[in-house]
C-alpha cells in the first residue's frame, strides 16, 4: 500500500505515474521536523535504498545529499554521486519504504549525528511524500516500480562492446584503434568509443576551428 503526504506546493517532476492512496493526515513511522522528518532506529535496523551511491548498501553510518555533480573522484568521503534517488527502505523493527517527490536538495543523515536516528532534510517544504508498506524489502521495491514507472530500457544494439579511456589526444589516434578493431575482425563488436574528460574544453582535440561547410564546430561545445 503506497500513501501519500503533500506539503506546501510541489513543483510537478512528473516522477509518479502509478496509484496511491491521497492525503494522509498524518505519517506514520516517520517523527516531522521543522525541515523534514526523523525516525528512530534500533541497532538492528537496516537502511537500504538511495540509488546508486557510495559506500554499502547498508546506508547507516553516513551523510548523503541529493545534490549531484560530475565529480571524477569516487572517494568514500563525499557524499553523492551523478544521480539523486530519493528512495529509501528501513528494514528491522518496522518494515516500510518512503519516496520523497522532489527536485531540488534532500539530505539523508543515516545515523552519522546520531547513532541511532535517521534524519532527512529537505530544503524548502514543497515537497510530496509517499510512504510504502509491504511484506518485505522486495515487495516495496516492487510498489514503487509500479509507482514511477518502468526504467529506461536500452536498445539491443547499445548493449554492446564499447571502448573508453580517460583521454584520445587526437582524432588519428582514435582512427587508429577503430582500425585496429576492423584489422582484428573485431569491428562489428564495437558500438561505441568515448574520450573522457580530457576530451572536453579546455582541453579538447577534435574541435574544428574553421567552421566553414564540412568543418561544423565541435558538438562539445
Amino acid at each position: 500500500m503506497i500513501y501519500k503526504k503533500q506539503y506546501g506546493h510541489p513543483f510537478d517532476t512528473e516522477s509518479v505515474v502509478g496509484s496511491f492512496v491521497p492525503a494522509m493526515e498524518t505519517i506514520p513511522y516517520l517523527t516531522r521536523e521543522p525541515d523534514g522528518f526523523s525516525y528512530a532506529m534500533d541497532p538492528q535496523d537496516i537502511l537500504y535504498g538511495l540509488g546508486e551511491n557510495i559506500r554499502g548498501i547498508n546506508k547507516r553510518g553516513w551523510v548523503y545529499e541529493s545534490k549531484c555533480s560530475d565529480d571524477p573522484n569516487h572517494t568514500e568521503n563525499k557524499s553523492s554521486l551523478y544521480g539523486a534517488y530519493n528512495f529509501m527502505i528501513v528494514s528491522g523493527k518496522a518494515t516500510f519504504g518512503f519516496f520523497i517527490d522532489y527536485p531540488g536538495k534532500v539530505t539523508f543523515d543515516c545515523g552519522y549525528t546520531d547513532l541511532d536516528t535517521l534524519r532527512v532534510t529537505v530544503a524548502e517544504e514543497n515537497y510530496d511524500l509517499y510512504i510504502i508498506e509491504g511484506e518485505s524489502p522486495t515487495d516495496i521495491v516492487h510498489q514503487f516500480r509500479q509507482l514511477v514507472g518502468r526504467s529506461y530500457i536500452p536498445p539491443k544494439w547499445a548493449f554492446g562492446a564499447t571502448q573508453s579511456r580517460w583521454s584520445y589526444m587526437n582524432e588519428d589516434e582514435v582512427r587508429e584503434v577503430v582500425a585496429n578493431y576492423r584489422t582484428n575482425n573485431m569491428h562489428g563488436a564495437l558500438q561505441g568509443l568515448y574520450g573522457g574528460r580530457a576530451a572536453l574544453p579546455p582541453f579538447c582535440r577534435f574541435c574544428r576551428r574553421d567552421e566553414s561547410p564540412g568543418h561544423p564546430p565541435c558538438a562539445h561545445h
